[in-house]
């Protein structure tokens, strides 16, 4: 396994919260678009900025420019050492060739032709298991994580309507908020009391926080994962940890499990069977909860609910999706709004201010008519994602011959369209490096407070695309954003939040980018 190959594998499984995860599909912009060039007028594949392979290994051994770097770091530099918006990757051993662009007309073009079907690498790991491991049980029913083409689109097609529902908010607003209450709840009891900081840790909190609230959309029913009351919902979260750690070992990390089973390749068999025998049984209880349970005529199926009128199946392959998929992504922006608030404590105050509009005492309830009146919330979550971005880029396989930043580009290519510069770039976003949540809003200042032009957006409706676009755009961004909104809501409601420690690049990425440094947030009551 060379070091080009670990590459190429961290490059692969990127994209996860952009399809994978479980979003409204983005309606396409009303401007023209162009592929610049013709087909026959355009530039050969073969004449693509490319890296010499050799220098590339080099270049990835002890000493050479790219060693140790994180996915972020890598991509961004190769770009910036080829000098070129557009760079070819050539594939070694077999390996496809992987295009790598930060040209956001690209990406248009590339989204504009991805068909109904859109190609997307999806877990390795997650289609073995599904499609070979356990096919006696999976069958046809594979899972948006890992099918595609025809597959894909049918079940996608059938949980749209269920998942992506406006009526999710109101249906399970009052369940996630009474968690959120219990998260609070938790962080008075496990703070240092001399310090009023977070343990270490604190991320396994924030990551069980963050699956109790999806097991209640995805199981209708809490896990026990905050308050440590249920053996069996926190052997899952186990399972769920050991299988993203393990993930990032065979699937990123040079591994020979491809070749034959390795010792980590079966523990990851194992955890995902027993994940999976205890899903059935969740979905089992649910099913016997239903049929006791009689409910109004006009009272709104939950999300499990409906899945089960499709069928068992579903019920239990979406499940285990949502879970496995929305664990990871939502505790990563999570931490990174808080970390972004903490550092910017005048912007902190700004949205306590919209937060205590709605919520004039910490118990008030929340509901859906005052979820509405946030606009800087919102605001504060876009503008966490583009300062500390999940992932590095959006993943697609071509389906058709495409001519990208003048380059004839053949069908099947595997095309990387790396968004992370263009996050940072005074062409799209004015004052880039400044943590600045005005720039998302409709009515904006006229200048900032020092006196600058008020921050902007980019004009370019494909270069800031956090949850994807199209038909294999997030389906659960609708529910991500609700828990993150719930989430910092009640904790800016209750806490001062502050982190006195160094925060020097706080977030390593590899599939998504997780916190490297120890959370270790100091929460102070306010009075009122």
């Amino acid at each position: 396994m060379t070091q080009l190959k670990l590459l190429q594998n961290i490059l692969k499984t990127t994209s996860r919260l952009h399809g994978s995860c479980l979003s409204v599909e983005l309606q396409p912009s009303k401007r023209d678009y162009v592929t610049k060039t013709k087909a026959v007028e355009a530039k050969p594949f073969e004449a693509m900025p490319t890296v010499n392979n050799f220098r590339l290994l080099i270049d990835f051994m002890p000493g050479g420019r790219y060693y140790n770097l994180d996915l972020n770091d890598m991509t961004r530099n190769m770009l910036n050492n080829a000098n070129s918006d557009i760079l070819l990757l050539r594939g070694l051993f077999g390996k496809v060739n992987l295009v790598l662009t930060q040209n956001p007309d690209d990406f248009e073009i590339v989204f504009r032709h991805e068909g109904v079907w859109p190609g997307r690498k999806g877990f390795e790991l997650m289609n073995h298991y599904r499609t070979v491991h356990r096919k006696d049980y999976f069958g046809d029913v594979i899972g948006l994580v890992s099918s595609q083409n025809k597959e894909w689109g049918d079940m996608r097609s059938a949980v749209n309507p269920i998942i992506i529902h406006p009526k999710n908010v109101k249906l399970y607003l009052g369940s996630l908020d009474r968690i959120n209450q219990q998260f609070i709840a938790r962080i008075k009891a496990i703070r240092d009391p001399q310090t009023l900081e977070m343990p270490a840790d604190f991320k396994n909190e924030i990551s069980a926080w963050t699956l109790e609230s999806v097991g209640m959309v995805a199981l209708d029913c809490q896990l026990g994962l905050i308050d440590r009351t249920n053996p069996t919902g926190l052997r899952f979260f186990t399972l769920l940890q050991e299988f993203f750690d393990l993930a990032v070992e065979l699937e990123v990390k040079p591994s020979l499990w491809r070749q034959f089973k390795t010792p980590k390749f079966r523990k990851v068999m194992r955890a995902l069977d027993e994940s999976l025998h205890i899903i059935d049984g969740y979905v089992q209880q649910a099913m016997e909860r239903i049929e006791q349970t009689v409910k109004k005529s006009d009272a709104e199926k939950s999300v499990l609910e409906k899945l089960l009128a499709i069928n068992r199946k579903y019920a239990v392959v979406m499940a285990l999706d949502m879970l496995f998929a929305g664990v990871d992504t939502t505790t990563s922006t999570f931490s990174a709004i808080l970390l972004a608030l903490a550092k910017h404590p005048e912007k902190q105050a700004k949205l306590r201010a919209e937060i205590r509009s709605i919520l004039p005492q910490k118990d008030t309830p929340l509901t859906v008519e005052s979820m509405r009146n946030l606009p800087y919330l919102r605001a504060c979550i876009k503008e966490s994602l583009r300062y500390y971005p999940l992932t590095s880029a959006n993943l697609r396989t071509t389906r058709q011959q495409l001519v990208l930043s003048g380059y004839s580009v053949p069908a099947k290519t595997e095309i990387i369209m790396v968004h992370l510069n263009l996050w940072r770039n005074e062409q799209h976003f004015s004052q880039p490096e400044q943590f600045i949540p005005e720039r998302w809003l409709r009515e904006q200042p006229q200048s900032s407070t020092a006196g600058c032009p008020a921050a902007t957006k980019s004009s370019h409706p494909f270069a800031y695309l956090p949850f994807g676009f199209g038909p294999r755009s997030c389906i659960g961004r609708r529910i991500a954003e609700m828990e993150l909104e719930i989430g910092v809501a009640r904790l800016l409601r209750n806490f001062q939040v502050e982190f006195n420690h160094p925060m020097d690049k706080p977030f390593i990425a590899y599939q998504v980018a997780t916190p490297r440094i120890p959370l270790k947030f100091k929460f102070t009551d306010l009075e009122d």
